[in-house]
């Protein structure tokens, strides 16, 4: 990692809020999908010897379209029917979740950048960024886009790093926590679905009190803005042929039926960070298990157990 393109303040309307079986955020394949098609871009009209190989995000405000009935906890996405049908009916949809978000990207681009393609990269990005569809959302504005060439001094030196992460405030930067789900896994000897499901749903329980029932959250030993995610996509069929299947996008390309995957994710503050390759996200091909992952390599200082002495609040000490 060399060089860094820096996207901050990133508006976009209309982002897909569902992803898979998890929702309120994009999956990290939208960003990275998005870091792809922009890469294609760049070498076609800056240079063809720039890449961009991994994408970091922080989110700095993100709001569901939705809306709850005040009559219980659920909430329901705010959805639309149109248009009708020729006899002026509803036609049947599926449901699509839609939301606002503000991100910052950080992207790792590697290449040679002489002054005269360093202004067009970042004139050129800003434009393909307006016409491009960020998680299917349009983007609606832009607070700035910085190309830094010597990011390596700034993360060597800690006083510049926190002060180029404390840019990115306020902010949560996602991170994958795989490590955690894994842990549950061992300790809780249950399923890869079992333990994650742990983490997506909440349980109550209820202990008679007085006549009544006293219902309290039960809660897994883990402390942390922990966050279900979509990492990827397994293949569940062989590869066929470019142009074998039917109504697909691009029918040039060979196709291949996939699943997603899933995994754990965590929302930390950026300046807790102590290596800027842990914010990043790449991408990882695993041929002979026909897997499609997004990877992240983030190692924590310490365990995020609530029973642990160095995560109590100052109440519980």
């Amino acid at each position: 990692m060399d060089k860094l393109l820096v996207i901050r303040h990133l508006k976009v309307e209309g982002v897909n809020a569902i992803a898979g079986l998890t929702w309120g955020f994009p999956s990290m394949t939208s960003f990275l999908g998005l870091t792809h098609a922009l890469q294609r871009k760049v070498q076609a009209r800056v240079s063809d010897k720039l890449t961009l190989t991994g994408c970091a995000v922080i989110c700095h405000a993100s709001q569901v379209q939705s809306h709850s009935n005040n009559m219980s906890r659920e909430n329901y996405f705010a959805l639309t029917r149109n248009p009708l049908t020729k006899d002026g009916s509803t036609a049947p949809f599926n449901e699509e979740g839609k939301m606002r978000m503000d991100v910052s990207l950080l992207i790792e681009l590697s290449g040679p950048t002489p002054p005269d393609i360093e202004e067009m990269l970042v004139e050129f990005t800003e434009d393909a960024l307006f016409t491009s569809r960020v998680a299917g959302g349009a983007v609606h504005s832009i607070g700035d886009i910085e190309l830094i060439t010597d990011i390596g001094a700034i993360n060597r030196e800690r006083t510049t790093r926190k002060s180029f992460l404390r840019k990115l405030l306020p902010g949560f930067a996602l991170v994958s926590r795989d490590d955690v789900l894994q842990d549950h896994m061992d300790k809780s000897q249950k399923s890869p679905l079992d333990a994650f499901l742990d983490f997506s749903i909440r349980k109550m329980s209820s202990k008679p009190k007085g006549g009544k029932a006293e219902w309290t959250t039960d809660r897994l030993d883990y402390t942390g803005w922990l966050k279900p995610i979509m990492v990827g996509y397994q293949g569940i069929s062989d590869v066929y042929e470019a142009g074998q299947v039917e109504h697909v996008r691009d029918r040039s390309c060979p196709v291949l039926f996939v699943e997603s995957i899933y995994s754990l994710g965590q929302w930390i503050s950026p300046h807790r960070i102590d290596d800027l390759k842990h914010l990043f996200w790449h991408q990882e091909h695993q041929a002979d298990n026909a897997l499609y992952l997004c990877k992240n390599d983030y190692k924590p200082e310490a365990p995020i157990l609530l029973n642990d002495e160095t995560n109590q609040t100052i109440e519980e000490k």
